[in-house]
């Protein structure tokens, strides 16, 4: 495994034992009502102007026995969906080959003999990479003032080139806006950015023996300008930017040695800075899973001593009937949570507990407006998006049979793209054992995903 990926993986690991997040659009926080002697008095009348203050909620439990089961069935109907979808069809676009910084001819014989060796061999031979080039691909993809924004990555081990497009969806062609390329091997980028409020934001590092430079930038999609919004040099310290369900922007600091707490920033788009997340309370146990939903914080945690998880927030604590599984939705009314295989509906206000098997229908999920958006079942396999009424199983095919990835909620509906797959590859050469047995190594085999489609979800 590449370090970008080792890297990926151990922030993946971090997230889930930390509280989520706040963002580019949501900031309120629910606020408790002021006492009289806090206000004088009774507040709205001293102060008719004022705005009104959010009582805070009335918190909640319940057991699992203290919801009905009930087994729902999907019923996939043949009629015309409440929703209606457009896409951006980019697969036509060349975005041209770049020859990465490691791939040059004065470090591609450092930077391969560096990598992991077997049987006293490289893993690499690095002649078969002297000038090679890498071919772009569409990696995501933003809709924005009528504009699709495209991130094109120049994939290879890390990432040390990568373009942003922007395309008129009135028509033309898709025109570079920004263009990054690494001048030694110890700076890269990492292959994740995020679009978030009309900007891009990605993360850039660069390495020697002496220095550890990790920055986050935001890129605006209008003017062309860009910001350093976060820095660090620490060798000890390492940085995870995501997104939370919303879209709005986390950066996580955790520590590669000591034991210090993970630290949490939310970006601020007023302030056009990072700022340290308090959040709500985590509650006592192992946080499985967390996110922000309107609002309000909800952590999936598994108590000390017991087997099934509990769902809990600023609303409830719920007793559910999982031991394994991820918060699809939550609010004051709904959760859905999914345990891989079947997804668990408990409704608030009916004291119901849904419980559907939706393991042929994939794994990618958002929610807008009630409904359920979901699909994906894998980078391979051929199958529509559905639109569900989870209350009631009802489901619409969406689109035709395709390979769909990145479904998620937007601010005014749900996104998602239709991938197709290509593969890289670079021979390498036979290795003889101890025991005569001879076998292929060395050699440099890539798949990824390219954009082809990017689609956009309303509700009639």
């Amino acid at each position: 495994m590449d370090k970008r990926k080792l890297r990926a993986f151990a922030a993946a690991l971090v997230i889930a034992s930390v509280s989520a997040n706040v963002g580019c659009e949501d900031k309120k926080k629910l606020q408790p009502v002021p006492t009289e002697s806090e206000t004088g008095g009774d507040y709205r009348e001293e102060n008719s102007e004022a705005p009104e203050v959010t009582e805070k909620p009335v918190f909640r439990e319940f057991s699992e026995s203290d919801f009905k089961d009930i087994t729902l069935s999907v019923n996939i109907v043949d009629k015309e969906p409440p929703v209606e979808v457009s896409s951006v069809d980019i697969s036509g676009f060349d975005f041209g080959e770049k020859v990465p910084v490691c791939n040059k001819e004065e470090f591609v014989e450092d930077y391969y003999n560096n990598k992991e060796q077997y049987n006293g061999q490289p893993l690499f031979r690095w002649q078969n990479f002297i000038n090679k080039p890498i071919k772009g691909a569409p990696y995501k993809c933003c809709i924005w003032n009528g504009k699709c924004y495209i991130y094109v990555l120049y994939d290879n081990l890390n990432i040390y080139d990568w373009e942003l497009y922007s395309y008129d969806m009135a028509g033309g062609k898709p025109e570079e806006i920004y263009s990054w390329s690494a001048e030694t091997p110890d700076e890269y980028c990492e292959s994740m950015s995020y679009f978030c409020d009309g900007a891009m934001f990605y993360t850039y590092h660069k390495n020697d023996e002496n220095d550890s430079l990790k920055q986050v930038k935001r890129f605006d999609l209008e003017t062309g300008k860009e910001t350093v919004i976060y820095e660090d040099r620490g060798i000890d310290v390492g940085i995870w930017l995501n997104e939370d369900y919303s879209g709005n922007i986390l950066l996580q600091e955790y520590h590669n040695v000591s034991h210090e707490d993970t630290v949490i920033y939310i970006y601020d788009s007023e302030k056009g800075e990072f700022v340290k997340e308090n959040g709500t309370e985590a509650p006592e146990g192992k946080i499985v899973a967390s996110d922000r939903f309107n609002g309000v914080y909800s952590y999936l945690v598994k108590p000390e001593g017991k087997r099934k998880y509990e769902l809990v927030n600023d609303y409830y604590r719920i007793g559910t009937a999982l031991t394994t599984g991820r918060i699809v939705y939550a609010d004051e009314k709904i959760a859905l949570l999914y345990n891989n295989v079947k997804l668990h509906i408990y409704n608030l206000e009916k004291m119901e507990h849904c419980i559907m098997d939706i393991s042929d229908m994939g794994n990618d999920m958002a929610m807008s407006d009630g409904m359920l958006f979901i699909g994906n079942r894998g980078k391979d396999f051929r199958m529509p998006v559905y639109c569900m009424i989870p209350e009631l199983g009802i489901t619409f095919p969406i689109v035709e049979d395709g390979t769909y990835s990145d479904i998620s909620a937007a601010p005014d509906g749900v996104t998602f793209n239709e991938t197709s797959q290509e593969v890289q590859e670079i021979n390498g050469y036979e290795i003889t054992d101890d025991n005569g047995a001879i076998f292929y190594a060395g050699g440099y085999s890539h798949a990824y995903n390219r954009i082809d489609k990017v689609y956009t979800v309303k509700m009639k």
